[in-house]
């Protein structure tokens, strides 16, 4: 890697620089206003066997399979593995019995389509329940709770204190869940990642480090 490797530059009021790898290999670096471009590439080269590394680690990654929706096919639901059950029911079109997903017959047709709206209500369930718990004890009142469907972001706090979540999320394990909804919650009253936000998201989700890792480690797998 040289000064000409392509990234993707984000300006922020960060005070730090950083560098992300994009599960489709994009170098992003994550750079303070003030920083400038000279700087940037110096980084970028301090840290190339980094990235080739991280790199390397993307390509041998097993790539999720795309679901055909048959019998048997795995789901995951709050970090559980669910089989998909194809039943002769008409009613409800999706409905989570233990360990299974269980699709009726009048929506086989439309697998996909009822399949990802069912995750969408479920995840509007679960992460309103979550928000509205963390608010109380946060003392952090959110404008508004959304349920959206970005491909590259987990959660985010608009500048009207809206937050707006992944319905992917509702895959991930409860603690994920949490650690997604504390950070948010988080940036209604700090609209940075520094010091001080850090600090109030480890007040109330001392496991952060491990929830962002797991994020980046096992975050690709939540998609169907």
């Amino acid at each position: 890697m040289n000064h000409q490797t392509a990234f993707v530059l984000v300006r922020s009021s960060r005070q730090t620089l950083a560098i992300e790898i994009r599960p489709d290999a994009t170098v992003v670096v994550r750079a303070p206003r003030r920083v400038g471009l000279r700087d940037i590439h110096r980084f970028i080269e301090s840290h190339q066997n980094w990235i080739v590394r991280k790199r390397m680690e993307l390509a041998a990654r097993p790539q999720p399979q795309r679901r055909k929706f048959v019998e048997g096919e795995e789901f995951l639901v709050g970090g559980r593995t669910c089989l998909l059950q194809l039943s002769d029911s008409v009613s409800p079109a999706v409905d989570l019995q233990g360990d299974r997903l269980v699709l009726s017959a009048k929506a086989h047709s439309k697998a996909r389509e009822t399949v990802t709206t069912w995750y969408r209500e479920h995840a509007r369930r679960v992460i309103t329940e979550r928000v509205q718990h963390y608010a109380r004890i946060m003392a952090c009142r959110p404008s508004a709770i959304r349920i959206t469907s970005p491909r590259r972001r987990w959660g985010s706090c608009g500048p009207s204190d809206s937050l707006n979540f992944n319905w992917r999320l509702v895959m991930a394990p409860r603690e994920i869940i949490d650690y997604v909804v504390v950070h948010e919650l988080a940036h209604i009253r700090h609209k940075h990642h520094g010091a001080e936000f850090w600090d109030l998201v480890g007040t109330f989700f001392p496991e952060h480090k491990a929830a962002r890792r797991w994020l980046k480690d096992n975050g690709y797998q939540l998609d169907f």
